[in-house]
């Protein structure tokens, strides 16, 4: 852009306009104060810098050939030189490196965190009187770690250059898209005038990035989370910005295609319990406050007690007795589940060898006690020190484990199988490929999934999934149990079908290990 001895603009190019994320109105400014003070790229002090810069070369002694980078103009650097008599030129160049470093994510192109942190304090720190609102979005994308797994690291990759290359033909030229880490992207939306424009790009990019995209011959589709924070509205400093975004993206639901929040003062209260409520769990990993309460599984058509499952409870100190939906999603956030899943193998195991032969006990097994292949060591250790025979544990896991853990959890199972441990598939039917991961591993047991019991008396698909299930068990050999029996209608309709095994409310709910020899006594008599 030129300017002359009085700082006034002549000519604004296109480019120049662009680097600095000028409005069309703004680029008409006559003054070159005025115009920089218009840029979002341009904190107070780069302004001063440059204004101080350029006031310099106009003068009799001053320097004329400036070369300037400065840290409140973050992905800039600046050239002042002297055109002709009376007529300055102020050059814009981008500038990817920061003067701390950083600037670039290697594998996207895109800007860092480091980058992004920098324009978004710049943008928000200028003139009371220029101030524009200014949109953060981040973006999470869920199902990438599950390529990852999957289909490999490779094709991961170019998913994500896929993404950020959808993200930036979305957005403005004054516009910013980053890679912040991982799967986490992050669009620093200029001139937002109201919050309706942030949402209005918001659901833009959930609809773009939720499409199907087509990697080295697959087919693939990730679900975009995005959570929305407006300066000045929502926050007027860079890190609440963020913070807040990320309590709306973690509120964002995740079913369907995808979806997007805006930051609201209830979620700052929401986040705020939370975050106690993370500190509690940590301390009462430490100090043990869980306890494990006993639901008795049944054989049919008998109805003669079996075994209990093991089901962890948290007793907080203000709160109760939790149930594990209010807190192992949690857990599995803070990389807590390894040392859980670790005492409720050792205290089941404790409490079961205690019970009358040939009772059995049932443990969930969560991804994390499948890391550094550790699972049969805690389970051998288990068993040793309970003194419980390795055929009265059952292991229940999830199609989901075996996905997020693959080959090493197999590798870890057949061990633990050849060991006597039983190997259950736990929620069977729920999930995408059930049926691959049969022919997989040899499981002993296959436990249908509570939803489809509850909807077994209204008949159709439910009773169709039952019934297919109970016929797949018995063609491979593999025992069938029922989860979630609550009525006799249920119970009778998984009778008709052959169900070989069954637990729910109907024969008893889950009751402290106290109270396990009653429940015990309870049901011989019965």
């Amino acid at each position: 852009m030129s300017f002359d001895g009085e700082l006034r603009v002549g000519l604004v190019s296109g480019r120049a306009g662009i680097l600095l994320g000028l409005s069309r109105q703004a680029r008409r400014a006559q003054g070159l104060a005025e115009l920089l003070e218009a840029s979002p790229r341009l904190d107070r002090d780069a302004t001063a810098t440059l204004l101080a810069a350029c006031l310099s070369a106009t003068t009799p002694n001053g320097e004329t050939d400036a070369d300037l980078r400065l840290a409140g103009a973050p992905g800039l650097r600046f050239a002042i030189r002297k055109a002709s008599r009376g007529t300055f030129i102020l050059g814009i160049a981008s500038d990817p490196i920061l003067i701390a470093g950083g600037g670039i994510d290697p594998l996207t192109g895109l800007a860092d965190r480091a980058m992004f942190q920098a324009r978004l304090a710049a943008a928000l720190d200028r003139p009371a009187r220029r101030r524009c609102g200014a949109g953060v979005l981040l973006c999470d994308l869920e199902g990438i770690r599950a390529v990852n797994q999957v289909l490999g690291h490779a094709i991961g990759e170019d998913l994500l250059r896929a993404a950020a290359r959808r993200l930036q033909a979305a957005v403005r030229d004054a516009d910013l898209v980053a890679r912040l880490a991982g799967e986490e992207f992050a669009v620093l939306q200029s001139d937002v005038g109201e919050p309706a424009h942030a949402a209005a790009l918001a659901a833009r990019l959930v609809d773009l990035l939720g499409r199907p995209y087509l990697i080295s011959g697959e087919t693939i589709v990730v679900t975009p989370r995005i959570g929305i924070a407006v300066a000045p509205a929502d926050g007027a400093e860079a890190p609440l910005l963020l913070r807040r975004a990320a309590m709306a993206q973690h509120e964002a639901p995740t079913a369907g295609a995808g979806s997007w929040r805006r930051f609201s003062p209830e979620m700052d209260l929401r986040w705020q319990e939370s975050r106690a409520l993370e500190a509690a769990l940590r301390i009462a990993v430490a100090e043990e406050q869980f306890e494990l309460h006993y639901q008795p599984q049944v054989a049919l058509p008998g109805r003669h007690l079996t075994g209990f499952e093991a089901l962890i409870r948290w007793r907080h100190p203000e709160r109760g007795l939790l149930t594990p939906a209010c807190f192992l999603p949690m857990a599995e956030r803070l990389g807590l589940m390894q040392r859980i899943g670790a005492w409720v193998l050792r205290e089941a195991c404790r409490t079961a060898a205690a019970w009358p032969r040939p009772l059995r006990v049932a443990v969930n097994i969560s991804p994390a006690q499948f890391e550094d292949e550790s699972l049969p060591a805690a389970v051998e250790a288990a068993l040793a020190d309970s003194g419980l025979a390795p055929d009265r544990l059952e292991l229940e896991v999830t199609e989901t484990v075996l996905l997020a853990t693959g080959d090493a959890a197999l590798a870890q199972l057949l061990t633990l199988r050849a060991r006597g441990v039983g190997i259950a598939m736990d929620d069977f039917g729920t999930g995408h490929s059930s049926l691959t991961q049969l022919r997989a591993f040899p499981f002993d047991r296959l436990k249908i999934d509570r939803s489809f019991v509850k909807d077994l008396p209204a008949g159709g698909d439910a009773l169709a999934i039952v019934r297919a299930v109970t016929g797949l068990g018995r063609s491979l050999g593999i025992a069938v149990t029922a989860e979630g029996v609550e009525t006799q209608a249920q119970l009778q309709d998984l009778l008709r079908e052959g169900c070989d095994a069954a637990q729910g409310f109907l024969f008893g709910r889950p009751v402290p290990g106290s109270d396990v020899p009653a429940v015990i006594g309870a049901l011989a008599a019965a």
